[in-house]
């Protein structure tokens, strides 16, 4: 999975790394959450959200009921859902 760094933050062995540079990563780095985006990914086409608001802003378009302490990945299952419907 290719992701870009877009807020500060981030730490590697050498220091923080730069806003807007881009990794290539093996899975999703869950401590990261909400500080990158996936430019590209093995979701197998879908697109992934990794914005709260955005994942938020998604579920409540499709008119899905979520608890509002639900997790990200709880979220982006009940949106993938949906979806599939």
């Amino acid at each position: 999975m290719r992701v870009k760094i877009t807020k500060p933050g981030i730490y590697g062995v050498k220091g923080e790394i730069a806003v807007g540079t881009e990794l290539t990563l093996k899975s999703e780095p869950k401590g990261w959450e909400g500080r990158y985006e996936v430019i590209k990914g093995d979701g197998a086409g879908k697109t992934e959200i990794t914005n709260r608001e955005e994942l938020k802003k998604q579920a409540d378009e499709l008119g899905i009921e979520y608890a509002r302490n639900a997790s990200n990945e709880k979220l982006q299952e009940l949106i993938d859902a949906k979806l599939a419907e």
